[in-house]
């Protein structure tokens, strides 16, 4: 199994997602929880079938452009199995004051310094890395404050390590992902 991070631009994808609910007249939210596909199962059509092959077909053009938002607003993502990312967290967190113990795997436990308290920073690291969005504020502040906390030289050491090219990778996402104002949706 495998975690994808999504990079998309909020602003547009919310452009888009206004745009399908002045043509549609439904918010593109409830539109995706499958609220409103047509079956002749429905008590609606089952007093008015004339209408189900009409509004089969605009539910169809519906699910089109819903793909559309998804497809286009994407700009870039990351890909890593969970227990790689589960490992690269742990090693980015080592060079920030951010400490894993796995020795009992029933009952994993974070230790931080005080200075985390609060910050976008722990936020990432304590993020689920099944599902949910991380802000493109919080990458952008997450990102600073990895910079500003970072062990040069215990990075340097880590990426001559066996974790070097995930790293790498990862933290060429995230700078992009600030740079550009980007926002994540793990799934």
């Amino acid at each position: 199994m495998s975690l994808d991070i999504i990079a998309y631009d909020p602003v547009e994808t919310e452009n888009r997602k206004d745009k399908f609910e002045e043509k549609y007249n439904v918010p593109f939210e409830k539109f995706e929880n499958d609220m409103f596909i047509p079956s002749k199962d429905d008590f609606f059509y089952y007093l008015h079938p004339q209408w189900l092959e009409n509004d089969t077909k605009v539910y169809k053009e519906m699910r089109k452009a819903a793909e559309r938002i998804q497809d286009f607003a994407e700009i870039d993502s990351y890909h890593i199995g969970y227990g790689h990312f589960h490992f690269l967290r742990k090693e980015l967190g080592e060079l920030v004051g951010v400490r894993h113990d796995d020795s009992n795997p029933f009952d994993p436990r974070i230790y931080y310094d005080d200075e985390l308290v609060d910050t976008a920073l722990l936020s990432f690291f304590l993020h689920s890395d099944c599902d949910g969005t991380f802000s493109s504020y919080d990458i952008q502040k997450s990102y600073d404050q990895f910079l500003k906390l970072c062990d040069g030289k215990k990075l340097q050491e880590k990426k001559a390590g066996k974790w070097r090219n995930e790293i790498d990778e990862f933290l060429k996402f995230w700078r992009k992902s600030s740079e550009q104002k980007l926002q994540w949706e793990f799934c």
